[in-house]
């Protein structure tokens, strides 16, 4: 890798450090590397794109206000994404509290069910092993990427390939696991 390369990646923590001494702008940077993976939390929490969205603006925004509370000895996105769950309890709790108490017993739970539980643990379990049957070199860069939240240049940088393999690789890896699940031979 060239050092150019090496000079685009932004050091988080570097960043984190900007933002706490008063650089504002830098939480853009944040903004737009997580939005993604603090929306598909939103999103699979609130069930519901608007009320998805607002608890994703609002999970960066309690990021923003208590970025001091976060310890650097863990990783940014397990932190985020932590504030985005807690933001989505709490979006639901003020709902309740502010519905009347006819509209309240009427209101589903938030929770999942019992079963949704299993089946959910059983879909996970079933797509772990799809995805442990994968070569390493699809297995691992489709790991980084949406498991750890990496871009696809950290992948690049972190596996010593070109990004351009980084994305084949991961796109033949969803292709791969969309044809298992599907039942299709490879």
């Amino acid at each position: 890798m060239n050092s150019t390369n090496t000079q685009d990646i932004w050091n988080e923590d570097e960043i984190i450090a900007s933002i706490l001494a008063g650089d504002r702008e830098q939480f853009a940077l944040l903004v737009k590397r997580y939005e993604r993976l603090v929306l598909s939390i939103t999103l699979r929490i609130m069930r519901d794109r608007p009320a998805a969205e607002d608890a994703a603006q609002d999970t960066f925004v309690k990021a923003y206000l208590h970025l001091d509370a976060y310890n650097p000895e863990y990783r940014f996105s397990t932190w985020i994404s932590r504030v985005a769950q807690n933001t989505c309890t709490d979006m639901f709790r003020k709902n309740r509290e502010s519905a009347g108490l006819e509209e309240a017993e009427w209101m589903p739970d938030p929770g999942p069910s019992p079963e949704d539980i299993l089946l959910e643990r059983e879909q996970a379990e079933s797509l772990s092993a799809l995805v442990s049957s994968l070569d390493a070199i699809y297995r691992e860069p489709l790991m980084m990427y949406h498991a750890s939240g990496m871009q696809y240049d950290e992948i690049a940088e972190r596996l010593d390939i070109p990004m351009s393999m980084v994305k084949n690789r991961i796109f033949r890896a969803r292709r791969m696991l969309r044809a298992r699940l599907a039942g299709q031979p490879l």
